[in-house]
């Protein structure tokens, strides 16, 4: 199974202009503010999602913020494989993994399949992001 959908929750969001950031809008097209179940932390100045709870944390009701994007192109995913250091160029372990997961599209309340990055490695020792809402 494939998409051409791209949920995004961190640098790679509307607000962020950085050079990777603008390479991803102008070859994509922003379908609104959407969500998916998760936990999001923060591991430097950028974030990681994950869609599986931790130990000590209840999981009931946790949100991942972010948006919902259609890729007019589906060789800028590799662009952003890269960006994320989880090409099959990249030294393993990676930090992060592209996986298809149900995102809901807020507004219109729908269920999309898309692609998301998900943080692989142990978060306990991270701070979790409470409102899942990543901000710079």
């Amino acid at each position: 199974m494939s998409t051409d959908l791209l949920f995004v929750y961190g640098t790679l969001m509307r607000p962020f202009d950085h050079p990777n950031a603008m390479q991803f809008h102008k070859g994509a097209e922003y379908l609104g503010a959407a969500q998916m179940p998760g936990l999001l932390y923060r591991i430097s100045w950028y974030p990681g999602a994950t869609d599986r709870p931790s130990e000590s944390i209840q999981f009931l009701d946790r949100w991942v913020h972010g948006e919902l994007w259609r890729l007019n192109d589906m060789q800028l995913l590799d662009a952003i494989d890269q960006y994320e250091e989880c090409s099959p160029n990249d030294p393993s372990p990676h930090e992060y993994k592209r996986v298809l997961r149900h995102i809901q599209l807020i507004g219109a309340s729908e269920w999309q399949i898309a692609w998301v990055y998900l943080y692989q490695r142990d978060p306990q020792d991270l701070g979790r992001i409470e409102d899942g809402r990543f901000k710079d």
